[in-house]
């Protein structure tokens, strides 16, 4: 079997070479990873542990790369080492780190740093390299660039010294980048995929496209970069003989008054980033904080037995999300301070379904209440009582 059949038999969706748009959205001065290498270096469990959410299995990802990693690098550590094998293996992972790189609300990409500052310690023990790597987008993205433009890369890009590798991926139409790269990091000796032959550009990549763009075919497209040498690092250098500075934001564990505790980060000595906050009654609350406030998403379960999951706006439950009534109900859909409000439907152990709209907790407006028996009720609902429809 040929190497270019070999990657066509993978799926291409998840090709960490090809991406299916192009979506860099921050200015070359913008950097969302600021504040990132103030944290220390921890293990890969607790630089996991913020996303564990947006991962499903993520623990079970871990053992997996550690088992895979033996220790044998004179270079890295094995949590740096699995860092790079997680990074690299057939989960969305990727994928969801540089959705988190590009967004345009920085929060979402804050509980990514403790993974990030791990993963990028570990990427810049590395050697660097000077040579021609290749990635690919998914289409002809070419009008958007002209020769002489500058490009700043906050994302983690994933390119292959082999052409066959990021072409193999590309749909019948699609645009290839060659990049000559002074300052990016051949991982395929800790990679999950070494025949990859994978070279990963940091954040912050600054690029000036060299040419114009070539046609190589009616359907594939060629666009070269030389990366750039300015003197000024986005990303940080990490010192392979320090992780004991003192960080702004620090795993940690405090007690309160109440009787409840918190285990997480800590930012000026409050909440902040990600946490377990445990109640004195048996509850708990995981996910994210800013400013000791829960704000994010977040599971938060009651000694009740009542469960919700979804997202919080100063402590309250605001945005999508779901709970489970430690009686059998559930209501699954919009909140705003800290009710249901807003589109949802409603489950009653019995089946008896409502969807609709709600207000301050109460069915409000249009809905339709289905019961067992194949009954409907359509029509609009004033403060929890049926009023019929309008004719």
């Amino acid at each position: 079997m040929s190497h270019k059949s070999t990657y066509q038999a993978k799926t291409k969706k998840e090709s960490r070479f090809v991406d299916t748009n192009f979506a860099e959205f921050q200015s070359a001065n913008y950097n969302p990873i600021d504040g990132y290498e103030e944290l220390v270096v921890s293990s890969l469990e607790q630089a996991v542990q913020p996303i564990h959410l947006l991962i499903p299995g993520i623990s079970d990802y871990v053992t997996h790369a550690k088992q895979k990693c033996v220790q044998n690098s004179p270079l890295l550590t094995l949590e740096e080492c699995a860092a790079i094998y997680l990074y690299t293996m057939s989960t969305n992972l990727f994928k969801q780190l540089n959705k988190a790189l590009r967004a345009k609300k920085r929060w979402e990409l804050k509980p990514w740093f403790p993974f990030l500052k791990l993963f990028i310690t570990a990427l810049k023990k590395l050697p660097p390299l000077n040579g021609t790597v290749w990635r690919g987008i998914i289409g002809n993205v070419t009008s958007g660039f002209s020769e002489n433009d500058n490009e700043t890369w906050w994302s983690v890009n994933s390119c292959s010294t082999d052409i066959k590798v990021a072409q193999a991926f590309l749909s019948p139409s699609g645009t290839l980048f060659a990049i000559h790269t002074t300052s990016g990091r051949s991982i395929h000796e800790y990679s999950a995929h070494k025949d990859e032959k994978e070279v990963v550009l940091l954040p912050g990549t600054r690029l000036l496209i060299q040419s114009g763009v070539m046609n190589h075919s009616d359907s594939l497209f060629i666009v070269s970069m030389q990366e750039e040498n300015s003197g000024t690092s986005f990303v940080a250098p990490s010192d392979p003989n320090s992780n004991s500075h003192t960080p702004s934001t620090e795993i940690t564990e405090k007690g309160y008054p109440d009787g409840s505790r918190y285990e997480g980060y800590l930012k000026n000595g409050k909440r902040h980033c990600f946490g377990v906050h445990y109640y004195k009654d048996g509850g708990d609350y995981t996910g994210q904080w800013v400013d000791d406030e829960q704000n994010g998403e977040g599971i938060r379960t009651f000694s009740s037995g009542s469960r919700y999951e979804g997202m919080y706006r100063n402590s309250k439950k605001h945005g999508y999300g779901i709970y489970w009534f430690a009686n059998g109900q559930i209501y699954d859909g919009e909140w705003i301070d800290d009710k249901g409000n807003g589109q949802a439907i409603y489950i009653w152990p019995d089946k008896t379904q409502y969807r609709g709209m709600f207000k301050d907790n109460l069915k409000h407006g249009y809905g339709i209440l289905a019961f067992p028996d194949g009954r409907t009720w359509k029509g609009f609902w004033e403060n929890d009582k049926y009023k019929g429809e309008i004719q």
